[in-house]
């Protein structure tokens, strides 16, 4: 009994890993987690626990994402809710290298940078991407721009790619443009079919007369005989216990 128990655990973890479709950068004690699903992308920043180059760094200002494919246009939401400007360019020591735009005005886009008010360090800081257009979102270019109490860059700009992953749909929701095909469900198989009634002279299907349903509730004799069996059965089973 204990093996089947721990054979059907085992099966669960392998079942949730391989419904897993998250990808994680690990750098200096801060923990990055890219998830996709359809058009939306999700970053979570886990930073209680820097150290190393981002051990003086107390916000960021700034973040971007690059190997994304092309698309027309992005909004961000932040669990801050702090309103950060987009620009369609690279990140750098000084922030985004191009002038910022409003979301959406650019006609294609291929990377993008967000900046605004820094946002205060912590775990489960939450930003959500939602594209329109074409975005390859399985393994994206992270950067992000670290700084200090008095808005200098500390550390690196991280600038790792995700691993590459694949995409579940979150519990409820309906399938969608997830990046792998859809699981095929095989349909039962119909046991002992039941004899199509012949058609009666005029065309019609036979009408039941009360004989045939007495008849149907009749046992059939394997059955009798399986009943029977059982009733043995058990009759010698209390038999042993006395």
């Amino acid at each position: 009994m204990r093996s089947l128990v721990r054979h059907a655990v085992s099966c669960l973890f392998i079942v949730a890993a391989s419904n897993a479709s998250a990808g994680v950068i690990t750098q200096d004690g801060v923990v990055f987690t890219s998830t996709w699903f359809g058009n939306s992308l999700t970053l979570e920043i886990d930073a209680a626990n820097r150290s190393g180059g981002w051990a003086g760094a107390s916000a960021i200002d700034a973040l971007s994402l690059k190997t994304i494919g092309s698309f027309s246009g992005v909004t961000m939401r932040s669990s801050a809710g702090t309103a950060w400007s987009l620009a369609p360019s690279e990140l750098n020591a000084r922030g985004c290298a191009a002038p910022r735009a409003k979301a959406g005005t650019a006609p294609s886009m291929t990377r993008l940078c967000y900046a605004g008010d820094a946002i205060a360090l912590g775990d489960n800081m939450l930003f959500t991407f939602d594209f329109t257009g074409t975005p390859a979102l399985s393994a994206p270019h992270l950067k992000v721009h670290f700084v200090d109490a008095a808005g200098n860059k500390t550390g690196s700009l991280l600038s790792l790619d995700f691993p590459a992953q694949g995409a579940s749909a979150p519990a409820g929701s309906p399938s969608g443009n997830t990046g792998t095909a859809p699981e095929l469900i095989p349909a039962a198989p119909v046991l002992n079919p039941p004899a199509s009634e012949p058609p009666a002279a005029n065309g019609q299907l036979p009408v039941a007369t009360e004989d045939d349903e007495d008849a149907s509730e009749v046992p059939e004799p394997r059955t009798l005989g399986l009943m029977t069996a059982g009733l043995v059965m058990l009759g010698v089973a209390r038999r042993r216990r006395k």
